[in-house]
């Protein structure tokens, strides 16, 4: 018997498994997961056990110096997934392992534990009547786990249809087997309500994963879901590799969030990474959300996931009627006359309001009025955001940061002009016209400190302030009673971004933060302003129609033969200006000549240059199976890039900026 021992190095020559004897001493006490210490060439290097097997690849095998005094740190099952993430993303094997690992990559020694949830103080809260539609949808998700195969779900509900009672539910049905649950979410300091509730709901039972936590906190969570005392992982991205026992659920909150992808290698999904484990596990993927994903609806109507719908509100409260600003007519107001109107209704009756606009800072960029030339990063090809909080002009990509009294770097004059709308701008605005109103901005500048998230949001739903202003982050996670009035300042922020994605990104941003306004007894209204009145994302967005923009949107992306109908994978090659440029082009030609698949590029990317890289973008169109993918990376282990040149090969990439 040999173990399959793979590296912890990760290198492409030595990114496999490469067999070893075991030593009598260690004989029945290695296990699949168990850390070793193994000779390597000269030297002594760590692996990992993957698996075993009678016969060995090589006459002399080298045998294993020791086992470290760790208890296994992953099993057959994620050694499976981690070889098909691998694949899937074109990753290094031993990467995709390390996700699964406990963070800091192994066991320490017995430390005090500190809990991630307090436990819940007071008895747990009376079960919630459930309304016919949530009944229908556990009776199909409790028939289909009891049946023990995998299955994928989408729970489609519109906002305020009681999607987490379903969630609630199903993993109380889920913990009755003997199984244990996954929750994701796409950012967890946004979400403390729910939080809350599943803390509420099953106290003790539950271990909290994301990387707000501190190294320690993270650590011990894990260790506690890999004992088996917590059998619920509440967490993001990164929780679907937690080392759950008996795994029969994972639930997928807000599905179509671009946060549920990895932008650093592997670049997996949790959609397709979690259809696997499910498969891996047997076990039940529910994946919700008002404004689904078209590739999963797509799947949906493909008969590969089953749809669950959610059509009404808790006590048929009705969805918030939304009137349509054309702002052409504003005569440069930052709020229309409606939302003003609106605004003091709101203030006046003691009722809260969310201004929602996708741009931090307070003018977006500035403008050289002598040379017409834009301000912009040193080191990043993108325009310098002012902030009047720290009177800098500041980048939102590297952090470089100036005065705002700098000269022209063109002409060198000290006529700039400054423009563009963001959260600081608006909040100077209302708090100018309605000086009594107690305003919060919530974006990525107001919530730095650690709490910071959790410290605001108490304090809106508190009723201590009575305007909430923010960016994408107001549009989840919030359920507040006095919320009766939503203004979307700028609906077209991201309709005209060059990404296949804008219009899809635009529907769901809007409805969701839509869907904010009268969710309790108080009823809600919706003004959304915009320069496009006439697009169809915006109106489908006003008229809560999702099945509309979905007809339009999936015609355009078929014509263009977009996902779902292809898959994709994004190359960028990046370095100083003339070497990328160059190894960009031979890529291409290479591609082109031998891929079998449409090669679009290369050409610069949108934002050509962060950080002081140039970067340029190619991207492959390929069929949806795995013989096109595989002759792609083959391809691409021939090209070697030069020291100055880095690739970075995303599949199924979601952002093309």
């Amino acid at each position: 018997m040999f173990a399959e021992v793979i590296i912890e190095r990760a290198a492409g020559r030595i990114d496999k498994y490469f067999h070893y004897a075991i030593p009598a001493k260690l004989i029945g006490k290695i296990e699949v997961g168990q850390q070793v210490i193994v000779p390597f060439g000269r030297r002594r290097e760590i692996g990992y056990v993957v698996g075993f097997s009678e016969t060995a690849d090589v006459k002399e095998v080298k045998e294993i110096f020791e086992a470290t005094p760790y208890p296994p740190l992953f099993g057959p099952n994620q050694v499976k997934l981690a070889r098909w993430l691998a694949e899937y993303y074109g990753a290094f094997f031993i990467s995709a392992l390390k996700l699964m690992l406990p963070p800091g990559g192994k066991l320490r020694k017995e430390e005090k534990e500190v809990m991630s949830l307090e436990a819940a103080k007071a008895e747990p809260p009376s079960l919630p009547i459930l309304t016919e539609e949530q009944k229908n949808a556990l009776t199909k998700i409790e028939a289909a786990m009891d049946h023990g195969q995998a299955e994928r779900f989408l729970l489609y509900g519109i906002t305020g249809s009681g999607k987490t009672e379903v969630y609630l539910r199903a993993i109380a049905h889920t913990l009755s087997k003997g199984k244990g649950a996954i929750v994701l979410v796409p950012e967890i300091s946004l979400t403390p309500q729910m939080v809350q509730r599943f803390n509420d709901r099953y106290p003790d039972k539950i271990a909290l994963l994301h990387s707000g936590l501190t190294s320690k906190e993270r650590y011990q969570a894990w260790k506690k879901v890999a004992a088996g005392k917590a059998r619920i992982v509440l967490g993001t991205r990164s929780a679907l590799f937690a080392p759950v026992k008996n795994l029969g659920l994972i639930v997928m909150d807000e599905e179509y969030e671009a946060t549920y992808k990895s932008e650093k290698s592997p670049r997996y999904h949790v959609r397709e990474v979690a259809a696997k484990l499910a498969e891996i596990s047997r076990a039940i993927v529910i994946m919700g959300s008002a404004t689904p994903s078209l590739e999963t609806y797509y799947q949906c109507e493909e008969g590969q996931v089953k749809k669950i719908s959610l059509t009404k509100r808790i006590d048929d409260r009705p969805l918030p009627p939304v009137e349509i600003i054309d702002m052409k007519e504003s005569r440069g107001r930052l709020l229309s006359d409606k939302l003003r109107k609106e605004l003091k209704a709101t203030l006046d009756k003691g009722e809260q309001a969310i201004l929602f606009i996708n741009r931090r800072g307070y003018f977006t960029f500035a403008i050289c009025k002598e040379c017409g030339g834009s301000i912009d990063c040193p080191h990043c090809s993108v325009s310098l955001t002012y902030h009047s909080d720290r009177a800098k002009l500041v980048c939102g990509h590297c952090g470089y940061s100036t005065a705002a009294n700098l000269v022209c770097p063109r002409c060198h004059s000290l006529s700039l002009a400054f423009f563009g709308v963001g959260t600081q701008r608006i909040e100077k605005e209302v708090a100018e016209v309605f000086p009594a109103a107690r305003i919060l901005r919530y974006d990525r500048d107001a919530v730095t400190k650690r709490g910071s998230h959790e410290a605001l949001f108490a304090t809106f739903a508190s009723g201590q302030a009575d305007v909430l202003i923010g960016t994408q982050m107001v549009a989840k996670g919030l359920d507040i009673a006095k919320v009766t009035l939503v203004g979307v300042v700028a609906a077209e922020t991201m309709l005209h971004l060059p990404d296949f994605r804008s219009a899809e990104r635009t529907f769901q941003m809007i409805t969701q933060v839509a869907g904010r306004a009268g969710r309790h007894a108080l009823p809600g209204k919706v003004i959304i302003q915009t320069y496009t009145p006439g697009h169809y994302a915006i109106q489908a967005a006003a008229k809560h129609d999702y099945d509309s923009f979905y007809r339009q949107e999936i015609e355009f992306r078929r014509e263009l033969n977009y996902p779902p109908f292809s898959r994709l994978i994004s190359l960028v090659v990046s370095g100083e200006e003339k070497e990328a440029s160059q190894a960009a082009e031979e890529i291409g030609r290479k591609l082109k000549e031998d891929a079998g698949s449409v090669v679009l590029g290369p050409a610069p990317m949108p934002i050509s240059k962060i950080r002081g890289e140039w970067r340029h973008h190619l991207l492959i169109k390929m069929a949806k199976e795995p013989t096109a993918q595989a002759k792609v990376f083959a391809l691409l282990k021939t090209i070697a890039p030069t020291q100055k040149v880095r690739v970075t090969v995303d599949v199924d990439p979601m952002n093309m900026l």
